[in-house]
């Protein structure tokens, strides 16, 4: 048996509407799905490290594996909550634990007794007997312990003292190089792509040209042409630390959308410039497209259609060998039962 071990946040459903798309094969591989909503690049790389552990503490060899990784914003602090705090979370068995996706070759859930990761009402993990969380995404009323709230609260007041950005950016590349290496040290192939740019186009102030107001309004036009931004800083020259780190990265196994605006795009800036605003508004709740304007947006979630041409224009080569060969099929491709399908389709 084959794993492709998918990993990321929000943005790391590469297959969760799969099989709206094809009927898959008969090869003989399940696909181990991480992705988790709102987490970071600490979360990327734990994740993979502790699924790769477990498939080889079971005799899996790593020629058996093949992981792709989703690497989210840069920004996103993910940290360990005090196991004495966390009782109501590590000792939960109803509705508010759901453990890790797994899928067979036609991409459709099943029923297993492998034990991964767990997810407590959505938003934090749990790996054996320890939990993690995006603290400064956290939904404080989703936790009864008064302590552990109280700690939560704490720890998100005290952020900009203790992680400040530039040791987020440097957090961030660093957790890539281990998970390289890691994958690396093991020959284990490895896919890699961005939610959106993360490597380029930022001001002094650390803030990023996909939050600015001249890039708002040019996603607002009807046809979205995003700017150039190869004037602005790359992530490598904010500190010493973050230019030796960068050289070490290898780019040859990252898969990146690239114009002659920018170098390394990821799934937000593919989508709206080859998708437009169908993709975002096909994917968005009825409440939330605005009465004026466009829903699109970075960070708004695309339709998760583009991930199957996303995996078609820059995986699919690489990971044939691995898989197999599939047909594709987009009729109706926007529709919303085609989108979140896993979990709308098979009551998830």
């Amino acid at each position: 048996m084959k794993y492709i071990i998918n990993t990321g946040c929000s943005y790391g459903v590469m297959f969760m509407s799969f099989k709206e798309f094809t009927k898959g094969n008969n090869n003989q591989f399940k696909i181990i799905d991480l992705h988790c909503d709102s987490t970071g690049a600490d979360y990327a790389k734990r994740s993979v490290f502790y699924t790769v552990s477990k498939l080889l503490q079971r005799g899996v060899s790593p020629k058996d594996m093949y992981v792709i990784t989703e690497w989210s914003q840069p920004n996103r602090l993910y940290v360990e909550l005090p196991q004495e705090l966390c009782g109501e979370i590590l000792n939960c068995k109803n509705h508010n634990i759901e453990d890790t996706f797994v899928l067979d070759s036609t991409f459709r859930k099943i029923d297993t007794s492998d034990t991964f990761i767990k997810k407590y009402k959505s938003l934090t993990t749990v790996f054996d007997n320890r939990v993690y969380a995006n603290v400064e995404h956290s939904d404080l009323k989703s936790f009864d312990n008064k302590q552990l709230r109280y700690y939560i609260k704490e720890f998100v007041n005290n952020s900009p003292i203790n992680n400040k950005p530039i040791d987020r950016l440097e957090s961030y590349l660093t957790n890539i190089l281990d998970l390289q290496n890691f994958l690396k040290s093991l020959d284990i192939q490895y896919s890699f792509f961005l939610m959106n740019n993360s490597f380029e186009g930022y001001y002094e102030n650390f803030s990023n040209f996909s939050d600015t107001d001249i890039t708002r309004n040019l996603i607002q036009q009807e046809k979205i042409v995003l700017p150039n931004i190869n004037g602005l800083l790359h992530i490598r020259t904010f500190s010493d630390y973050l230019s030796k780190v960068w050289t070490l990265i290898d780019l040859s196994n990252f898969h990146f959308y690239k114009t002659e605006n920018f170098s390394y795009g990821g799934i937000d800036e593919y989508t709206m410039e080859k998708f437009g605003h169908q993709a975002y508004t096909a994917a968005a709740n009825p409440w939330d497209i605005p009465d004026e304007g466009y829903v699109t947006s970075f960070g708004a979630h695309p339709h998760e259609s583009v991930y199957v041409n996303f995996f078609i224009d820059y995986i699919y080569e690489k990971i044939k060998p691995f898989m197999g060969e599939f047909e594709f099929d987009f009729t109706d491709r926007w529709s919303r039962t085609k989108h979140n399908a896993l979990r709308q389709t098979e009551g998830l």
